[in-house]
């Protein structure tokens, strides 16, 4: 979830929070001012009638004249006088003709030496209404404000946060490898500026590292080949030498073969550094068919050496992401395994589709889990011979290229490569 998303969410639970509560005390206070209220008009409407009272006790008139729907006088035989007393009552309304909750004054006063007790009711909002009044307003007030918070939330997404987000993007396109600097955007904002700052020494410091480390990686492996190269001439003049005995021979053969084999290490480390470093194109379209044929006979003489039956079944211009260069060690290293763990008169069967390449190969179960098929320096027991870096090279390729690899065996071995 997006940060502006966050913001507006967080802002409008706490908004639900603070008008769920605001309600409910708005709820309170209202209903306790109409009924302040209404007791104020009732306990001053008592001088009026007090004055009518007096007037029609003077003159002898009947007290009943006055009684209404909302006012009921009642002569009492003794007093004493009681002061005014309020509650709500049901009573039938004027307008609506039927029975809903009023508010109810009863007083017992002295006049011109008679008590009377005097009732009256008037009509109160009802705790529904206003309820409802609440709730309405309350609505309409969240969303007001939901409104505004989101338009607010865009406003400072594009203004306030707009550095923030340009410093994501460079992010995002940073690369390790470039020489120059990251350029982040300049900002107002203290927290933006000192993230900004932290970046700039962070990316320095990593392109300083890397520039060292391949320098290092690229130096190591050059001077690691001269010396393997000249060892290699100085066995090869010894192995001309007609006067060595076999046990000689086999020596300097078996260190000649050390060599070589230290000689692919090295180049198979510093490849898998490249591509660790991102140093390929990952975007490259390349043409998988026409890449697979060709690997295809370039192994001829191998297919030949070792009697293998080789099954090609490659659809034409599938077209994939893989760097050029990248894609040729791939195949090279699959077809080479396929007939390094194959046996004398075998077959390789070699697939491409749209979505997939497929090589099986036929041959006896590995000694290694195949779990850990794939790790660098895993290699088959039966093989002394290999660098155990092949598949190594290989997965990490496809991992460079977001492709998954899988192995399996059934009565053969089966590698699929899924782009």
């Amino acid at each position: 979830m997006s940060l502006l998303a966050k913001t507006i969410l967080y802002f409008l639970g706490i908004s639900i929070i603070v008008f769920g509560v605001g309600g409910v005390v708005a709820y309170d206070l209202i209903s306790k001012e109409i009924a302040m209220e209404t007791d104020y008009y009732l306990a001053h409407s008592i001088e009026t009638i007090e004055r009518r009272i007096k007037r029609a006790v003077e003159r002898g008139y009947d007290i009943n004249r006055y009684n209404t729907e909302q006012l009921y006088i009642r002569e009492l035989p003794k007093g004493p006088a009681r002061d005014a007393q309020f509650g709500d009552t049901l009573a039938m309304h004027p307008h609506l003709n039927q029975m809903e909750t009023m508010r109810k004054m009863q007083v017992v006063k002295e006049i011109e030496g008679k008590f009377f007790e005097i009732t009256m009711i008037d009509v109160v909002v009802e705790d529904s209404d206003i309820y409802e009044s609440v709730v309405s307003v309350i609505i309409r007030l969240f969303a007001l404000l939901a409104l505004a918070w989101i338009i607010g939330a865009f406003i400072l997404y594009r203004t306030v946060l707009r550095p923030f987000n340009t410093t994501l993007e460079r992010i995002k396109k940073f690369k390790v490898q470039d020489p120059n600097p990251i350029n982040l955007p300049k900002t107002g904002t203290k927290e933006f500026s000192q993230l900004n700052t932290f970046i700039k020494q962070m990316t320095g410091r990593a392109q300083s590292e890397y520039q060292s480390l391949k320098k290092f990686s690229e130096d190591a492996s050059h001077e690691i080949q001269t010396p393997l190269a000249i060892a290699s001439g100085k066995l090869d003049l010894l192995l001309d030498n007609d006067e060595q005995t076999e046990e000689q021979f086999a020596l300097i053969a078996g260190a000649q073969q050390a060599l070589s084999k230290l000689s692919q290490v090295s180049k198979s480390l510093s490849l898998l550094t490249k591509i660790g470093n991102k140093e390929f194109d990952v975007e490259q379209k390349t043409n998988l068919s026409s890449m697979v044929n060709e690997a295809v006979d370039n192994f001829k003489e191998l297919f030949e050496m070792r009697n293998l039956d080789v099954h090609k079944d490659v659809k034409e211009n599938v077209v994939v992401n893989l760097d050029s260069h990248l894609g040729n060690i791939l195949l090279n290293n699959l077809i080479h395994n396929a007939i390094k763990h194959n046996e004398e008169g075998g077959y390789v069967d070699i697939k491409l589709g749209p979505k997939s390449l497929k090589i099986k190969n036929s041959g006896t179960p590995l000694t290694v889990p195949p779990e850990k098929l794939f790790n660098r320096f895993e290699k088959n027991s039966e093989n002394g011979d290999s660098s155990g870096l092949g598949l190594s090279i290989v997965k990490e390729i496809c991992d460079f290229h977001s492709m998954k690899i899988d192995y399996t065996y059934l009565n053969d071995h089966q590698l699929e490569i899924l782009f």
